[in-house]
């Protein structure tokens, strides 16, 4: 397995929380960057065989004008003919049916839709620019242009919200049949307004106790509308977790292009320029050899972010070694009731999922 990820950093406006590699967006640049993002796909030309998943992310990809988008979609189009699952990152409020109608012509078949949050307070507060209304023409524009494979990307544990208010959303959500929800809390970023505002004592900082019963209320409820909680985040209808992102937490290879893209190939990590101006004259940033002890903790820590967790027969058949042997503290784990050992696999129980940072940084 192999995947492609492509960067757009541009914003129509930045979240108050995202600390992504982003800018605003200004259409002088459009025609710059995509050029020189086409020169470095066209660079990993021999890396990029057999790719089995594309994804666009951002940034806000839809902020750039159809022309520009079908010239990008041009130079990967025989990647995206072959691959399985082909996903690009939309905000809904700049949804149209000329830009469905285009996804669908280059066989994009699953859309991530930027949605965090439907509470107006929320919503403002993160700096976002959707609404209602907003929503449902966008899942009526991917849905009329056959493509009904969409996420949901939503926040919880936002200033000055509660259960009543995370009930409230997933109402709206479930009433919207998404595929796909991924569901993250709100990680207070340094170098974010959102972190400078809590830091000056505008916003008061999210409670811990309440993020808790917030995170069970969303299991107890996206399992319960027959979501399956297949990653610490990430919930989905039978048949519908994303092959994209399992890439990513199996240790699987992927090219990342675009500014502050990262990549995992032929045993490398490497991260490309943060700046425009940097990547404008040269991709890559930074390049290093993972070390096969580097790699072993990796696979690991990634691993049991998934509910099923990971499977000592495919640690055995990749490393030559069982994981249990090459980390003691997998016994220690198990003692302390945070791991489980059942059906060959090593995984964390869901009750503790939410307790998962405790977990992963044993194999740091």
């Amino acid at each position: 397995m192999r995947g492609l990820y492509i960067h757009i950093p541009f914003c129509k406006t930045i979240c108050s929380y995202c600390d992504f590699p982003k800018r605003l967006a200004d259409s002088k640049l459009f025609e710059i960057y995509s050029n020189r993002l086409i020169e470095e796909i066209k660079s990993y030309k021999n890396e990029l065989k057999d790719i089995t998943s594309v994804y666009i992310g951002g940034g806000t990809p839809n902020v750039l004008p159809l022309e520009i988008l079908k010239k990008i979609f041009d130079e990967i189009k025989p990647y995206l003919d072959n691959s399985i699952e082909n996903s690009i990152e939309l905000n809904p409020e700049l949804i149209t049916d000329e830009l469905c109608h285009l996804l669908n012509e280059y066989k994009f078949n699953r859309v991530s839709l930027g949605i965090q949050s439907f509470d107006p307070n929320s919503i403002k507060l993160l700096n976002r620019h959707h609404n209602l209304l907003d929503i449902k023409n966008a899942f009526n524009y991917l849905r009329g242009n056959n493509i009904t494979n969409i996420n949901c990307d939503m926040m919880f544990g936002m200033p000055k919200t509660d259960l009543t208010s995370l009930k409230r959303d997933i109402e709206y959500i479930l009433s919207f049949n998404p595929t796909h929800i991924s569901y993250y809390s709100l990680i207070i970023e340094e170098h974010t307004k959102l972190c400078l505002d809590i830091k000056n004592k505008k916003i008061e900082e999210p409670d811990d106790d309440l993020e808790a019963d917030m995170y069970e209320y969303i299991n107890q409820e996206l399992r319960k509308n027959g979501y399956k909680h297949y990653e610490v985040s990430n919930y989905a209808l039978d048949g519908y977790e994303s092959i994209h992102n399992k890439l990513y937490w199996q240790e699987e290879e992927y090219i990342g292009v675009g500014l502050g893209a990262s990549g995992f190939i032929n045993g490398y990590r490497y991260l490309n320029n943060l700046g425009i101006d940097s990547y404008l004259n040269e991709f890559i940033r930074e390049k290093n050899e993972i070390s096969i002890d580097e790699e072993k903790k990796e696979f690991m820590m990634l691993g049991l972010r998934m509910l099923d967790g990971v499977s000592i027969d495919s640690y055995v058949k990749r490393y030559k070694i069982d994981p249990t042997i090459d980390f003691p503290v997998i016994s220690d784990l198990v003692s302390r009731g945070l791991l489980i050992i059942e059906n060959n696999r090593i995984k964390i129980p869901e009750e503790k999922i939410f307790l998962g940072n405790m977990v992963w940084r044993c194999f740091v």
